[in-house]
This record gives C-alpha cells, sequence and structure tokens, in this order.
C-alpha cells in the first residue's frame, strides 16, 4: 500500500472537518450570525426571551432566570429549526420588573411601563422587517402581569402581527407535579433542578438550604385566590421560597425535555401557518 501523501493527508482531513461541521447544529441566535446568514435564513418567527437579574437564595446566580430563557430559547429553536421551522432567538432581555426587590441590594428592576415600551419597540422593529410572528419566552414571574398588558397593547398598536406568550412553569406543569417533590417559586426545587439541567456550572448546591419562610397574616391571602405583590425582603431570610435541597438534574431534564418538545412544535407549526386578518382562527 502506498504512503498517503500529505496533500492527500490534509486534504481527507479537512474533508473529515467539513462533513463534521455539516453535522453540527445551525446556529439560531440573531447574535450569533452574519449579515449573509441573516438574509439566507429569512426568518418567519421571533422568539424574544426576557428573564430578570436578581438573587435567587444561596445557590443560584442572580443571573439564573436569564441564562434559563436562554437556555431554553435556544433549545427549542434548535429543534424547531431541525424541523424545518424558519425561526430565530432574539438577545436575551436580562432585565425584568423587581419593584418588590429594590431594596435588597443590587436587584435590578425596570418600570412596567419601560418593559412594555421595550416588547413594543422589538415587535414594531419586527413588523417594519417582515416579520409578523413573534413569541415572547419569560422566566420572570415579576414580569407575567407586564407582558400581559403588554400583548394588549400590541393587539391594538399592531393587529398584523401575532404575538403569544409562554411560560415555562406552564408548559411542564402537569409534568413538575410527579416529579417536583416539595413545592416552592422562587430558587425552589423545581427552579433550581432546570438550573442543574441547563447551566449546572452556574450551581453551587453546597449551598443550597431550606430557606425560613415568613407566613402571612391572613389565611384569605394563604388560600392562593387573591393577587398581591409581595415586599421580597419580608418573604424569607435568603430570598428563596421553597426547598431546594431535592433538586436534581434528572429532573431538570424531565422539564426540559417536555418544554422542548411542545414549544419546537408551536414554532414549527406557527412558522408554517398563513397568517389572515382573522388569524389564529
Amino acid at each position: 500500500m502506498k504512503p498517503i501523501c500529505l496533500t492527500s493527508a490534509l486534504a481527507l482531513l479537512l474533508l473529515g472537518r467539513a462533513a463534521a461541521a455539516g453535522q453540527a447544529p445551525a446556529p439560531v441566535k440573531l447574535e450569533d450570525l452574519t449579515h449573509p446568514e441573516i438574509q439566507q435564513r429569512a426568518p418567519q418567527v421571533l422568539l424574544l426571551p426576557i428573564g430578570s437579574t436578581e438573587p435567587h437564595a444561596n445557590h443560584l446566580c442572580y443571573g439564573n432566570d436569564a441564562f434559563t430563557a436562554g437556555s431554553l430559547a435556544a433549545r427549542a429553536v434548535e429543534r424547531a429549526s431541525r424541523n424545518g421551522a424558519r425561526v430565530l432567538v432574539l438577545p436575551v432581555m436580562p432585565y425584568g420588573v423587581n419593584t418588590n426587590l429594590i431594596p435588597i441590594p443590587l436587584a435590578q428592576s425596570i418600570r412596567p411601563a419601560t418593559m412594555i415600551q421595550f416588547v413594543h419597540d422589538v415587535v414594531d422593529t419586527a413588523e417594519k422587517q417582515g416579520v409578523r410572528k413573534v413569541l415572547i419566552l419569560n422566566t420572570h414571574g415579576g414580569n407575567k402581569t407586564t407582558l400581559g398588558t403588554a400583548l394588549r397593547e400590541l393587539a391594538a398598536s399592531h393587529p398584523k402581527v401575532f404575538v403569544a406568550l409562554v411560560q415555562p412553569g406552564d408548559v411542564y406543569a402537569e409534568v413538575a407535579a410527579q416529579v417536583i417533590e416539595r413545592r416552592g417559586d422562587h430558587a425552589s426545587e423545581a427552579e433550581t433542578s432546570l438550573a442543574l439541567a441547563l447551566f449546572p456550572e452556574k450551581v453551587d448546591m453546597r449551598k443550597a438550604v431550606p430557606p425560613r419562610e415568613a407566613e402571612l397574616k391572613l389565611g384569605s391571602l394563604r388560600a392562593g385566590y387573591l393577587t398581591f405583590v409581595r415586599p421580597w425582603k419580608h418573604v424569607s431570610d435568603n430570598t428563596g421560597v421553597g426547598d431546594p435541597t431535592r433538586a436534581t438534574a434528572d429532573k431538570g431534564r424531565k422539564l426540559v425535555e417536555i418544554f422542548v418538545d411542545r414549544i419546537a412544535s408551536f414554532l414549527k407549526e406557527l412558522s408554517d401557518a398563513e397568517l389572515s386578518d382573522t388569524f389564529p382562527y
């Protein structure tokens, strides 16, 4: 057998690398793409991840919500893209509505009106650039009512753009009820399990402890059918709500898989859908 010459070996190496590159998933984040790549993509749907920068007990970082939003968005869009959807992830919005956390050191907050204007500007820009389908992925509970108001305003100001809002907890609620042992809505077992599955390097389980939670004085408030804003500095001794000590990456992966499967399917449907004056009907 003749020895392979250097030029041939180099060619084979380059071909191997090219083949491997061809198998790698294409970038799905707007910030990772070049101008020619964007022109070739011509996305039909934009996914806008919105989180927050705030304390998450002793074991999760301040950027937990933003990291979760970006990670879940990328995974869902990667799968949707493999199935033929034309969708891209916009840069993560790391600021949230945290007016009730301002007394806590360096918890970042923007006014509800600022958040509404931000979403309005993103949707307005998308429509002017020819994209009329937007999905907002929100991972911060304090944003929920504000983003709901934003959707109402957009329905009036941008009637030709379809805008939807999704909260991860709503997507995998029935699975979480089966795998999550202890309830909680902040730096809890569920949220910590997600973080362990998505970015374990940012989680320090050695510091995870059950918080000492304050008890609401009124029984009606404890019942759960009233909405009010909690002054967070009084909620618990470490800003967490819920015991994170039983969190595992395996539990988190089960939640992530359900979310990715369902949202990727929705993105594919939305990408293929023809908009009309009566859409989504």
